[in-house]
């Protein structure tokens, strides 16, 4: 390879490993902050389900208050993710479809349950429709973090635009290696590229099909275990602490190749 040559490839690769260092910063930053979101609302709406019934000794009128401005936050909080999830440009078609179809099922249900509660003639039946709200929906403990397990930085941003720029990277330095920069091999080199192809694999492997069973998981399932997300957090969490092993990987034969 000429020196012409061999500098174009380096920048190809400067260029790549740099646009994977921005890419795993927004995976680590948003995802953080996803998962975040998510643990605080499951946590919140956990504590708050056993109180979720109206106080004793509410009126019907008051139960039917309590229920329209929790129906009204929880469809504020729904068009606000309809939103996100259409002009997300990580999450894939086929979960795009899936939240939708999510989403708007909650829109319709939540919808015709405040005209059921608004209708009630008794606070006790009030009282039973308005538990409800919360043991039918999930909405902030399981249906937004769904959203956001598949949204920006979550398992379809590791899959789809991640993992590639990690597995392109390797590709690339396998090749300079293998060619032109023979001679740099060095034992530190070839630990650092099998502890990349380690990490890539263990990435895949960590999020291949999470999103779809994250957001196959119902209300009911939620009831049942509180702790069904939890599994699926582990793993995004162990995938990113792979992602910066990668970046680190990187760096080193990057700059051994210099």
């Amino acid at each position: 390879m000429s020196p012409a040559s061999k500098e174009h490839t380096m920048n190809r690769i400067t260029t790549a490993t740099a646009g994977l260092a921005v890419a795993a910063v927004t995976l680590v930053g948003v995802a953080g902050t996803a998962l975040a979101d998510t643990a605080s609302t499951t946590s919140t709406t956990s504590t708050a389900s056993p109180s979720a019934a109206p106080a004793h000794g509410d009126n019907l009128a008051a139960i039917q208050a309590k229920a329209a401005a929790a129906i009204t936050r929880r469809l504020s909080a729904i068009s606000v993710a309809i939103n996100g999830i259409n002009n997300s440009s990580v999450i894939s078609a086929g979960d795009k479809t899936t939240l939708l179809a999510t989403l708007n099922g909650d829109v319709s249900g939540l919808t015709a349950l405040g005209t059921t509660i608004a209708a009630d003639t008794t606070a006790k039946q009030a009282a039973t429709d308005y538990r409800t709200i919360f043991t039918g929906y999930r909405v902030f403990a399981l249906a937004l973090p769904q959203v956001h397990f598949a949204a920006a930085a979550a398992a379809d941003s590791i899959t789809g635009v991640v993992l590639p720029k990690l597995t392109d990277a390797q590709t690339k330095l396998a090749a300079l290696l293998a060619g032109v920069d023979s001679g740099k091999n060095t034992p530190e080199v070839q630990a650092a590229m099998a502890d990349l192809a380690t990490q890539i694999t263990a990435i895949g492997a960590a999020t291949s099909g999470l999103s779809a069973t994250v957001l196959a998981y119902t209300p009911a399932q939620y009831d049942a275990n509180h702790a069904l997300l939890s599994p699926a957090r582990a793993s995004l969490a162990t995938s990113r602490n792979d992602v910066k092993t990668a970046r680190a990987d990187i760096t080193t034969v990057t700059k051994a190749l210099k």
